[in-house]
This record gives structure tokens, C-alpha cells and sequence, in this order.
């Protein structure tokens, strides 16, 4: 029987003050929620608003060629598939409210699969209407000088191919273990249980 009590004495000595409570994963998820709702509103909003300036532009501006109009299109197609996938978006976040420590941590994992395919799917056919506008509709306003079209078309080849070979693959590397780094602390969290 001594080895129960010594068992007894390492249970009841085991420092639980830093193992998380209840509270603080709901905290975690709350500001998880807030955080993203506000980013997501905004980029919403900003995305309506671009949007409907581009529908403006097709109405205030009467071009000649065809293919602004093409440009223009394609680039609010594009605004409209931003604003339709983060509407969906934020549908799902929403629904977290009352989630529980197992939902949420399936529900940041379903997250991540969204984020991959997006990144891969989505975006590029996002970024490729955008790409193809853009070099159409800048194609009106420069074609009659050839300096200055090879100078606009170089600058905007140049600004494009940042985008998608620097920008989009540093912000989802960043996005995506952001988000990993919370799926582990949930996961930690959701263990010490």
C-alpha cells in the first residue's frame, strides 16, 4: 500500500496552474471569430465597393475597342467571385458561436482544406480573369504609341508576375502557418482536457 500513497502524494502535488481552463479556450475561440468576421467585413465591403466602381467605369467611360469591355468584364467577374467567396466565408463563421473543443478544431481543419483549395483553385482563376482584364483594358489607352505601350505592358507584366510569384505564395505560407500554429494550440489545449 505504499507505493498507492506515494502514487497519491506526485497526483496531489502536480501543478495544474498553468493547464488552460474552459475559459480560455472559449476566449481562444471568440477572438479567433472577432478577428476573422472583422477581416472578412472588410475585405467584403472593400471588395463590393471595387466592384461597383468597375461597373461604374463601364458606364462612365464609353470605350472604343472591344476589348476593354473584355478587360472590364473579366475584372468584374473576378470582383464578384471575392465577394461571393468571402460571403460564403463568412456564413461559416457565423456558425461558430457554440462550438465545442472537438467542432472547433474540426472546424479549423475544414478551414485549412478551404484554404488549400482556394489557393489553388479559386484564386488562380480569381487572379487569372484579373491578369487577362487588366492587360486588355490598359490596351486602349496605349496602343497608339509604341513607346508607351511597351513601357505600360512592361511595367504591368512586371507587377503582375510579383503578384503571383512573390506575393500570393508569401501570403499563404504566412496564412497557412498561422493557421496551423492555431490548429496545434487548440489541439494542446484540447489534450490538457
Amino acid at each position: 500500500m505504499d507505493n498507492l500513497d506515494d502514487l497519491k502524494k506526485i497526483w496531489h502535488s502536480a501543478d495544474t496552474h498553468s493547464l488552460p481552463g474552459t475559459v480560455q479556450m472559449m476566449q481562444a475561440i471568440r477572438k479567433y471569430r472577432s478577428s476573422k468576421l472583422m477581416k472578412k467585413t472588410a475585405l467584403v465591403a472593400a471588395a463590393i465597393l471595387l466592384t461597383g466602381v468597375s461597373i461604374a467605369v463601364v458606364f462612365i467611360y464609353k470605350s472604343v475597342m472591344l476589348s476593354t469591355r473584355i478587360g472590364e468584364a473579366c475584372m468584374i467577374i473576378a470582383g464578384f467571385m471575392l465577394v461571393f467567396t468571402n460571403i460564403k466565408s463568412l456564413g461559416r463563421l457565423y456558425r461558430v458561436k457554440d462550438f465545442t473543443n472537438k467542432e472547433f478544431i474540426d472546424y479549423l481543419e475544414q478551414v485549412q482544406r478551404n484554404r488549400i483549395y482556394y489557393h489553388n483553385k479559386t484564386q488562380v482563376a480569381g487572379l487569372s480573369l484579373v491578369s487577362i482584364g487588366l492587360l486588355l483594358y490598359i490596351y486602349e489607352a496605349v496602343h497608339n504609341n509604341l513607346y508607351l505601350c511597351i513601357a505600360a505592358y512592361a511595367f504591368t507584366a512586371a507587377y503582375l508576375l510579383v503578384i503571383w510569384l512573390v506575393i500570393r505564395p508569401r501570403a499563404y505560407k504566412r496564412q497557412a502557418k498561422k493557421l496551423d500554429g492555431e490548429i496545434k494550440r487548440m489541439l494542446l489545449i484540447s489534450k490538457q482536457f
